[in-house]
């Protein structure tokens, strides 16, 4: 029986990146309904807590491989500059802030990686790259236009500060995650990431006695049940395909298609939300998508 043809790398990395995408719309939607009356900390100590878990069970049945001490590093520190700063800036902006503004504060990350990647690791996107990659953002930048009217009033300036943080980590440990992939595999990565940005939490929790507290929300069953459904769904789909698509790809090229998230969102809220899908919100999509097909082309 002829053995089928090997999915190119490249083509692995955009899928992951579109994958993840997708994952942290679904994600969005299910963790804005998990935020009220539970602080941000708690929830990224518990998102931590669970994914840790969840990764240890997948990397045991993959097996592990040696890693050298600096890429262990990077990856280590990468997830406290993410993960325990970042996502609880994210959680806390998120409470301020409605999920299609918070996207908006996250596609000024876009740029800011891209800024980085060039500055840091001397990756530059050809002309024809950075022509597809504006096409992208400026579809992502249609969807959100076209969802924000009526939600001026739930932005605010605390959100805003909260948001900027959150994007200002994510792109960092981004970058320093990019140097520390090469000799480890992304699933391994992952729970290199979680593992360190979730002992940070811990750590913080036992130093400001609030430890306890955090875990309280998660003590109620029905809560931990909905808690854990939605972990599943950004530790394998968010996080992991994430790091799969940054070894596979530039820096820029990974983030651009993983800020593709509000064209995802679109069905979703359609589906679970019954909200109508504007002509503005397909015109973005349509220049997003054209965006995307002209990166898998390069």
């Amino acid at each position: 029986m002829p053995m089928l043809p090997l999915i190119d790398s490249r083509w692995i990395g955009i899928l992951a990146a579109l994958g993840s995408a997708a994952s942290w719309a679904l994600g969005s939607i299910l963790f804005k309904g998990l935020g009220a009356g539970v602080s941000s900390l708690a929830m990224t100590l518990g998102k931590g807590v669970l994914s840790v878990l969840l990764l240890s069970m997948a990397v045991l049945v993959t097996g592990t491989e040696p890693i050298a001490a600096k890429p262990a590093l990077l990856l280590m520190l990468s997830g406290v500059v993410g993960i325990g700063l970042g996502d609880t800036f994210f959680f806390e902006a998120l409470k301020a802030l409605s999920a299609h503004a918070m996207v908006i504060l996250l596609m000024l990350g876009q740029v800011l990686t891209a800024g980085l990647a060039i500055l840091l690791l001397g990756e530059v996107p050809s002309t024809d790259q950075w022509i597809a990659m504006g096409l992208v953002v400026l579809g992502v930048g249609v969807v959100l236009s076209s969802q924000q009217a009526g939600e001026a009033g739930s932005s605010r300036t605390r959100g805003v500060i909260f948001g900027l943080l959150a994007v200002f980590c994510m792109s960092l440990s981004l970058i320093i995650a990019k140097q520390g992939l090469d000799q480890v595999s992304a699933l391994q990565a992952t729970w290199i990431r979680m593992l360190s940005g979730s002992l940070c939490l811990v750590l913080l929790g036992l130093i400001s006695q609030r430890l306890d507290t955090w875990i309280g929300p998660f003590r109620h069953r029905p809560y931990l049940a909905r808690f854990l459904g939605s972990v599943m769904v950004v530790t394998f789909g968010g996080f992991w395909l994430s790091l799969v698509a940054l070894k596979h790809l530039d820096v820029a090229v990974a983030n651009t298609l993983t800020s593709t998230e509000p064209i995802f969102i679109l069905p979703l809220a359609f589906y679970f939300l019954r909200e109508r899908v504007s002509r503005l919100s397909l015109l973005g999509t349509g220049v997003s998508m054209t965006g995307i097909v002209l990166l898998c082309a390069l």
